[in-house]
């Protein structure tokens, strides 16, 4: 019997990975090329790329990625994933020509997937048939309801070609298609599972050319359903793996476990792969470059030629130039808004069936049997600050688990925020790891993370995602707890129905910008050994135990305001006797005194705003304060240069002379302008 496929589908829009929901609104994950290099490790049965953006040239926004695409085409885009992808690859979205196929096709594209000329230009698709063949050619076909009839929309789902479900099976097939992807426009983003009208539509139709079935699965009994069709011969998705750690393995295992064998295992641990970035000399040496001495920006990068129309959001100071990947919807709301939008509105019944769910998939996990060692029942990772004790609080009272508090000391603590770390354990009862990591090894960090990716608390955001996963895989504790998801709050990154859990490739791309440990061997000596702190747990390990690691943002009400109010009262948190320089909130960022500061101040280097932006566009969301009053603090506290700027100089041995020479190499020419006589001028303000 001929196998039956799992298919990752991957959406792209104008260069960003993006979450789909009904072919209408889509919220930008992130780079595409972690997310399908992580599908390859896994051995995906096959990966499906479409472009569904309408610009013809791609800009991930983003310079300071390793894997940063910068500003392509789809072509040379495809061509860069073909250099690590082994397994086929089907790439498709706004083809129309023969020149556009051949174009894919040699950028290492496998088969081609056609939409809008599947109807409109016919004896194209029939000529492209006959000169590559029938099975390098698959028909991708988005229906919609008319009523309560479905029928076969084109153009991004605008246009109703008015043709029924077996109808559209039978022209496909009759141009000469290999394969045939079947889309639901209402299912997008659902979570929901496949439309069953549509798969006893596609069973009616019974055709011989194979069908993938897509749109809505992210359970087993969904990807189940399209299975045991007859007429279907693989199921896809695309939303549901960005979510979670090991993603496509498990839910290929789950699809085993329930009796169904008509599919490939996969496995991690491929010895073809290596899940960390490979990192080139001749890009390493390029990169380091930076901190010799005499090595400047490029003034020509900065003529204003690259700059752009920046859009900002009509409620939050958010814009399109922001350092976390920005879409918006056609009213002008950006999707952080938006998605704050529809959690606010949730009202008590929504939020204890969220609350409910949790507690199933704890009790599932701790009654599974795998854990060696039951003195915790999770780990909760902590930096001591506010959201930590509210994180704590949840955990240990409402919960009602006894969890084991991780934290990674990166020596940048305040000291306020150190006092606060360590009434943690007196305050809730619990125990409490502290990582401390050498702090010789931290000085190079810092100064080697600034130079190659103008961000010196690599060390820190990566070692906050390592430390509680390793501590996890050493205790045999399968449950990490965190607050709220950064990318999800900032720029709405997710749906209420994703439930998104903290995994690798998130760790990797958004904290550590694709710089992984291995980056750093080498650099001043740094050795294998040294970087054992920063190194993740192998996907064997993390299969193994089960590790599931919850953001609790996302099953409960998240205001941090009032959870920092809360833990004042309850459980004496401190707040700085002092404010910060660079935003108005005194409560946040205690455990580290350069996040508010001087690695604050590289952002606003970067992208033209900073830390007060972030805090006032929270509290104009919430409607604490106004946008014009958030506004004025961004335009006043945002262009500070901080005073702890000269402790981080000191214990690196750096000038300010020389941080502002590299720093400047940072600086986005989509917002920044250089000019001899006035020097930097950031435009398109709001």
């Amino acid at each position: 019997m001929k196998l039956k496929r799992v298919i990752p589908i991957v959406l792209l829009k104008d260069g960003l990975l993006v979450r789909s929901e009904k072919f209408k609104y889509y919220q930008a994950i992130g780079d595409p090329l972690p997310t399908i290099k992580r599908l390859s490790d896994w051995n995906a049965d096959e990966i499906i790329i479409l472009n569904i953006g309408s610009n013809k040239t791609y800009d991930s926004r983003r310079d300071d990625k390793l894997h940063n695409a910068g500003t392509t085409n789809f072509a040379t885009l495809i061509k860069e994933v073909a250099r690590f992808c082994y397994c086929p690859l089907t790439i498709g979205g706004g083809i129309r020509s023969l020149e556009q196929m051949e174009e894919l096709f040699e950028a290492g594209a496998d088969k081609i997937g056609i939409n809008s000329i599947i109807f409109e230009e016919p004896e194209l698709v029939k000529y492209a048939a006959k000169r590559y063949g029938s099975q390098a050619i698959t028909a991708s076909i988005d229906f919609k309801y008319q009523g309560r009839i479905l029928t076969a929309w084109v153009r991004g789902g605008k246009v109703n070609t008015g043709v029924e479900v077996k109808a559209a099976i039978n022209h496909a097939k009759s141009i000469g298609v290999g394969e045939i992807l079947i889309s639901s426009v209402e299912r997008d983003g659902s979570s929901l599972g496949y439309d069953q009208q549509l798969l006893k539509a596609i069973q009616e139709a019974s055709s011989n050319t194979p069908i993938i079935i897509n749109s809505g699965a992210t359970k087993v009994d969904h990807f189940l359903r399209g299975l045991k069709n007859e007429s279907i011969s693989a199921v896809a998705a695309s939303n549901v793996f960005y979510f979670t750690e090991l993603s496509y393995i498990n839910i290929k295992n789950d699809i085993l476990k329930s009796g169904f064998e008509n599919i490939r295992e996969s496995n991690p641990g491929s010895k073809y792969c290596q899940r960390e970035p490979v990192v080139e000399n001749s890009i390493r040496e390029r990169l380091m470059k930076k901190q010799k001495e005499g090595s400047y920006f490029e003034p020509k990068k900065y003529s204003g030629a690259l700059q752009q129309k920046i859009k900002y959001c009509r409620r939050c100071l958010y814009s399109s130039s922001s350092a976390t990947p920005m879409m918006f919807d056609k009213t002008g709301l950006c999707m952080g808004c938006r998605t704050y939008e529809t959690k606010r509105n949730y009202g008590a019944k929504e939020y204890h069936s969220l609350k409910e769910k949790l507690k199933k998939e704890i009790n599932i996990i701790l009654s599974s049997g795998k854990r060696m060692i039951r003195n915790y029942d999770c780990i909760v990772s902590v930096s001591g600050g506010k959201d930590s004790y509210y994180q704590t609080h949840y955990v240990k009272n409402i919960l009602k688990l006894n969890p084991l508090l991780v934290t990674y000391n990166g020596n940048n603590y305040t000291e306020v925020g150190w006092r606060n770390l360590w009434n943690m354990r007196e305050a809730f009862g619990c125990d409490h790891i502290v990582v401390s990591p050498s702090v010789k090894t931290l000085k190079k960090l810092n100064r080697l993370g600034f130079v190659a990716m103008g961000d010196m608390n690599w060390h820190a955001h990566v070692g906050i995602f390592t430390t509680a996963p390793r501590i996890a895989l050493q205790a045999q504790i399968p449950i990490i707890f965190w607050g709220e998801h950064g990318y999800a709050d900032l720029c709405g990154q997710f749906s209420m129905c994703d439930f998104p859990e903290m995994n690798y490739r998130e760790r990797t791309e958004h904290a550590g910008r694709g710089y992984d440990w291995n980056f750093f061997v080498g650099l001043e000596g740094i050795t294998e050994k040294e970087m054992e702190t920063w190194r993740y747990p192998q996907d064997e390990e993390l299969m193994r135990l089960g590790l599931r690691q919850f953001y609790l943002g996302h099953y409960i009400p998240w205001e941090s305001n009032e959870h920092l109010n809360l833990m004042v009262e309850k459980y004496n948190f401190l707040v700085s006797d002092e404010p910060f320089e660079r935003t108005y909130r005194r409560g946040s960022n205690l455990d580290d005194m350069h996040e508010n500061g001087v690695h604050d101040y590289l952002k606003y280097i970067k992208f033209g705003y900073g830390r007060c932006t972030d805090h006032a566009s929270k509290d104009i969301r919430s409607g604490d304060i106004t946008r014009k009053e958030g506004l004025k603090l961004a335009q006043e506290m945002d262009k500070i240069k901080p005073k702890d700027l000269s402790r981080w100089l000191e214990y690196v041995s750096m000038s300010e002379a020389e941080f502002d020479r590299i720093a400047d190499h940072f600086r986005d020419p989509r917002v920044w302008k250089w000019d001899e006589k006035s020097g930097w001028t950031k435009t398109n303000e709001i």
